[in-house]
């Protein structure tokens, strides 16, 4: 159990808006389950996730959410299927519950079992009571259960064992002339064996889940969200010192975050540098309230994540962040009521005037990460922690965040901690804190040349692999909301090709790279693989996504990348194999994926990627997020697979620099729209 939970369970007060949603999403499945094991036949088994729902609610938040919870689902289910639903729900957020309440408390089967038989006691009396007092509802009981018995006394005769069938019939009926004592020792123990059933099943579920989602991310309640002892404590993240604060995630061989000592005063602009796996990110972690595994951090109050006058973080993937289905609306998400923001003030200082009734869904990277830093300045935030904001946004928008930037500690009382790999990004901070030099361990990757090969590059076969006629792509077509995004494009990669599809954020870049994929189907025209359709041969085209974290499935390097490729994970040497093909040595195979850097994951990708060997191998944003160390060595790692395995490769970004050194073709993409195409190539 965290310390949230451990923090959030002594807390008091009405839900707040997190635990409401949980609460909310939690009784409607329970609903959904519950009606469908009343409803059709032969799903009683159901039943047991009815049980682990309410289970896991309880093992994460206080009994008010579980409460809650039952009484929407309860609800829902009695209007649909009558008293046996409500009943089914009642029952499941019991069992389900207690088995949370005792495991979130980090006691055993003992306290369960006790518990069990004192809800069996209770259930029991009550049931006990209700078919004493309801003659008619008890003679129902007793001839639905004589019926029941004489069919499995007919089906033994059947097959030959009358005098068993016999005894079963007289032993009931027995049993009904002391049926309080039969009912009442039934229901006890099944209360017992129900609830030693949720704490088995949600025991595992909460081993599988702490294995795919280690504790990585986990904040301390009581340091950043002014809640038990806390919430009597000011918000007052900032000034704030670190003192020799080291970090190291749970089974990491070494420290993600080597020794840093550093003081943010209020008003302040820092910026802080370093390479891919310096431990950037880790480091921001530690300023908004996760505990060091070595020094200190000493602060004048609670940090305050996401309330008024605390800390804001605007994060590298502004989509994560975005919430709001319009522009105004996302500036004001999760505000306590009431609260006076400038929105229109805001939208300018940021450069999005005009933005107010937008749907958010329509703006382009750039607008949406500045829309999230709006948002995060709404909150007006005592200290603002940019986590490298500038890296999938193309040039002018880049330039817009930093103008912004660079003057917000004037314009605003917060203090600025802006996380980069980019020097030139940092410029304007009033200093620069640089982490490259805290890494105790020279890095895992394979050292490449650092100057690019000049040899030519080989030959195209003159083999068509992706042909691409007409192709158009709407959204939303036929409503409101239509906007298209992709106009008559026309162009071929052949065999051993290299492509670079050039164009600024929303122009179009990313669908283009999923119809190639044969993963969306364009609106019109077609794409086509080695001349059928790219949609019937998805897999034949590799595509690597922007954001590397979202397309890593498993939680171990080795498992990630066998899962990809399509082969056993318990397969060593094809794995080492394709570890090293990008880099990467073997025992990477044995990290978790949450330990690994920015440019490592995009490696790991790759690595699953090629060992399927695809017919050609499409890069979105492939530079983003990356130090220029580490783009150096993605550059001459796709020129080598072009030039010793003439693998087809097609880029698509909103930065040229670099790529068109491997890519002697570029396609430049303007609103939807090819303009111009070079076809110089280089050494053909």
């Amino acid at each position: 159990m965290t310390a949230r939970d451990r923090v959030r369970s002594h807390v008091g007060g009405p839900l707040r808006p997190h635990e409401l949603a949980h609460a909310a999403v939690i009784g409607g499945l329970s609903a959904v389950i519950v009606i469908i094991a009343v409803v059709i036949p032969f799903a009683k088994s159901l039943g047991v996730l009815g049980i682990v729902l309410p289970g896991l609610l309880a093992y994460r938040f206080r009994l008010r959410a579980v409460v809650t919870a039952t009484v929407a689902g309860g609800v829902i289910t009695f209007l649909i299927t009558g008293l046996g639903g409500l009943f089914a729900i009642l029952n499941c957020a019991s069992v389900g519950g207690l088995a949370g309440f005792v495991k979130r408390n980090g006691r055993g089967t003992v306290t369960l079992l006790v518990l069990s038989l004192f809800l069996g006691v209770i259930n029991a009396s009550f049931w006990v009571g209700v078919f004493a007092v309801s003659t008619q509802l008890r003679h129902l009981m007793f001839v639905v259960i004589t019926a029941t018995v004489d069919g499995i006394a007919a089906f033994l005769a059947w097959v030959h064992l009358p005098a068993l069938g016999a005894a079963l019939q007289r032993y009931l009926a027995e049993g009904l002339h002391n049926w309080p004592l039969l009912l009442f020792g039934y229901l006890v123990l099944g209360s017992a064996i129900a609830c030693f059933v949720a704490w088995s099943v949600l025991s595992r579920l909460l081993e599988r889940l702490r294995d795919i989602v280690p504790p990585v991310y986990d904040l301390d309640a009581a340091d950043f969200s002014g809640f038990g002892a806390s919430e009597r404590a000011p918000i007052a993240p900032v000034p704030v010192r670190l003192d020799k604060v080291r970090f190291r995630y749970p089974g990491a061989a070494r420290d993600a975050l080597g020794e840093v000592s550093l003081d943010v005063r209020a008003g302040e602009h820092v910026a802080i540098t370093g390479a891919n796996g310096s431990g950037k990110t880790t480091l921001m972690r530690v300023l908004v309230g996760r505990e060091p595994t070595s020094g200190s951090v000493d602060r004048p109050g609670a940090v305050g994540l996401g309330q008024m006058g605390g800390t804001a973080i605007v994060l590298q993937h502004a989509k994560s962040q975005v919430l709001g289905t319009r522009v105004i609306d996302d500036v004001v998400w999760g505000l306590p009521p009431g609260t006076d923001v400038d929105v229109c003030g805001l939208l300018r200082e940021v450069g999005l005037e005009g933005f107010a009734e937008q749907e958010t869904g329509s703006l382009s990277g750039g607008e949406l990460q500045r829309l999230a830093l709006a948002a995060a300045l709404a909150r007006d935030p005592a200290l603002l922690i940019a986590d490298e904001v500038t890296a999938m946004v193309d040039e002018p928008g880049r330039e817009t965040l930093l103008r912004v930037l660079s003057g917000l500690t004037e314009r605003h009382r917060a203090a600025l901690v802006h996380i980069t790999h980019d020097d030139d990004a940092a410029a304007s901070a009033d200093r620069t804190i640089n982490l490259s030099a805290s890494i105790d361990d020279p890095p895992e990757v394979d050292t490449v040349p650092t100057a690019l090969p000049t040899s030519a590059f080989i030959n195209c076969s003159d083999m068509p692999v992706l042909e691409l006629v007409g192709v158009g792509h709407e959204y939303a077509g036929g409503t409101p909301w239509a906007k298209t995004v992709l106009r008559d494009i026309n162009f071929v990669v052949e065999e051993g090709d290299a492509v670079l599809i050039h164009g600024a954020n929303g122009s179009g870049k990313s669908t283009l790279a999923w119809i190639m994929a044969g993963l969306t189907i364009p609106t019109t025209g077609v794409c086509l693989i080695d001349d059928e359709p790219a949609d019937e041969h998805v897999g034949a085209v590799a595509l690597s996504f922007q954001a590397p974290r979202l397309q890593l499935m498993r939680n171990f390097v080795g498992l990630e990348v066998a899962s990809a490729a399509g082969f056993s994970p318990d397969d060593d040497e094809r794995v080492a194999a394709a570890l090293e093909s990008v880099g990467l040595r073997p025992a990477f195979a044995d990290l978790r994926i949450d330990q690994l850097s920015g440019g490592q994951m995009r490696r790991v990708v790759l690595a699953g990627l090629l060992a399927r060997a695809p017919r050609a191998l499409i890069l979105d944003e492939p530079l983003a997020g990356l130090d220029r160390n580490g783009q150096r060595a993605l550059l001459q790692l796709l020129d080598r697979l072009r030039r010793q395995q003439g693998l087809t490769v097609v880029a698509v970004s909103h930065d040229s620099v670099g790529l068109e050194d491997i890519c002697p073709r570029t396609l430049h993409l303007h609103n939807g729209v090819l303009q111009t195409a070079s076809a110089a190539r280089s050494g053909r």
